[in-house]
């Protein structure tokens, strides 16, 4: 239980930063549905995001991980860091180059040749967030999840301040005052989303910036190939990762023909907003257990500690989807405040699917350990490609047929495949012996109560006695199987 109580501190605080900064993100959700004149162009928003989150891989390019990996087999972490920060400097200089030359052909690509600048933007963007995410890692490994937090909530509170002053406080003192209104106009509101994002992501690392002063100690370049050889695969698997996360919105918009296109990935992207409750528990538990795996492989049985982990992690998983669908009619209005985007008919439809796939998500993570501490990393990326196959494939096979609902069931089943890969793959290359019995009971009993909370209609009280019912069904569930196995060993 101490393994227990020390992950829940951390998770706790990580928390603070991540799910308490998300819920403060989100308050940017109702700001941009109720401010941007058009429907669609939060769907440009979506868009540009699905392509960030793409590039954030490549400028990344595993070393995150890497540093974890390669941090925990030198007494001193800090040259392992400044060798990764090289090249994800020198690397970053270099896309950002390529922005400023190829911007026109950039967008052109994307679908809005109209906007040159949102690739230097965007390429600006990756380049401070791939460098802070080292940072981040750094604080994450000596155990620093308080200078995390703040670091993190003062990136949110930029981000947030910014946009409410570009999308709200520029057009009220623009009847008041000239400069005010000719500011705001020389960008269009999506363009301001964009800067705010800009500004959040050069300050965060403006105040990491003690953490890069280890930029002075150089790149050992012999460590840096080793890093790389052990990092390579992890920005395949982050790709296919990627895909399997965003590229559905890219597909809504190259398989809906004409302006339709934008409008469905804006109502696709505000509802997928509401299935991410559950993801934010999943982050912030990521960021707390994973520096704890790469410490805990150095010990003479690590399985068991991962197993057990795991057990404790599907039952917050499972009640944060229950009680998710017990919110889900009342909190959705407060988070999409344009009556607009409930008229689409497949808008709420969306969400039970998103929210299942974000719980098989969770699962596939935590269950990633596997080929992280055993640096099988080029084995762990099947799982990875073959999600991002199921994801091209179903969607092409589904938008076209049924739309933005098929982009929601592909996410589902693309979810549960790479997380039957993953176990079957860690049974053959690295055993953990975890309880399948207790773990599949558990989801079949989490998906039986979403389902008569959606379906039936049972009403809200109903719906608050299933949940406490399906709380009260873990506890005694644990409780019993803890008595027999004590009972058992004596």
């Amino acid at each position: 239980m101490s393994v227990l109580r020390k992950l829940a501190s951390q998770t706790a605080i990580y928390g603070l930063s991540t799910m308490l900064g998300r819920l403060i993100n989100y308050l940017l959700v109702p700001l941009y549905t109720r401010t941007l004149v058009n429907v669609a162009d939060y769907g440009i928003v979506g868009v540009m995001f699905g392509y960030a989150s793409l590039g954030a891989v490549l400028f990344a390019f595993g070393l995150e991980t890497g540093f974890f990996n390669f941090a925990r087999k030198q007494d001193k972490p800090e040259p392992v860091f400044a060798t990764a920060a090289h090249f994800i400097l020198l690397t970053g200089l270099f896309w950002i180059a390529l922005s400023r030359i190829f911007g026109v052909e950039i967008m052109s690509f994307i679908g809005y040749p109209y906007a040159p600048e949102y690739a230097f933007w965007f390429t600006v963007i990756l380049a401070s967030d791939a460098l802070s995410s080292l940072a981040f890692a750094y604080l994450r490994q000596q155990q620093k999840p308080w200078n995390f937090a703040w670091v993190r909530l003062s990136n949110i509170g930029i981000n947030v301040s910014a946009n409410l002053f570009f999308l709200v406080f520029l057009p009220y003192w623009g009847a008041k005052h000239e400069w005010a209104l000719t500011l705001y106009n020389q960008q269009s509101q999506v363009s301001w989303i964009f800067i705010s994002n800009l500004i959040a992501s050069t300050a965060t690392l403006l105040l990491l910036s003690p953490i890069l002063k280890h930029l002075k100690l150089g790149m050992d370049w012999e460590l840096l190939k080793r890093m790389l050889s052990y990092s390579y695969p992890i920005v395949f698997i982050g790709l296919a990762g990627m895909i399997n996360e965003t590229f559905d919105r890219i597909l809504i918009k190259s398989l809906i023909p004409g302006f339709d296109s934008d409008y469905q990935v804006s109502i696709y992207s505000a509802f997928y907003k509401l299935s991410m409750v559950l993801t934010l528990f999943v982050q912030a538990f990521r960021f707390a257990v994973e520096p704890y795996f790469f410490e805990q492989a150095k010990t003479l049985n690590p399985q068991e500690s991962y197993a057990y982990i795991m057990k404790w992690f599907v039952y917050v998983v499972a009640t944060i989807y229950v009680g998710t669908l017990l919110i889900l009619p009342y909190i959705a209005p407060l988070l999409i405040q344009n009556p607009e985007y409930f008229e689409h008919p497949d808008g709420m439809r969306l969400v039970p699917y998103l929210l299942g796939a974000n719980l098989f998500l969770g699962l596939y993570y935590t269950l990633s350990v596997w080929y992280k501490v055993s640096e099988k990393t080029h084995i762990g990326a099947i799982p990875a490609f073959v999600g991002a196959t199921i994801t091209i494939a179903l969607n092409l096979w589904l938008i076209p047929e049924i739309g933005i609902l098929g982009a929601a069931i592909t996410t589902l089943i693309t979810y549960a495949s790479m997380l039957i890969m993953g176990y079957w793959l860690s049974r053959k290359f690295y055993p953990i012996p975890y309880d399948l019995p207790r773990i599949g009971i558990i989801l079949i009993v989490t998906f039986l109560m979403g389902y008569l909370m959606i379906h039936a209609q049972l009403g809200f009280i109903i719906n608050l006695l299933l949940f406490l019912a399906f709380i009260l069904f873990i506890y005694l569930y644990e409780t019993q199987i803890h008595y027999g196995q004590r009972k058992n060993h004596q």
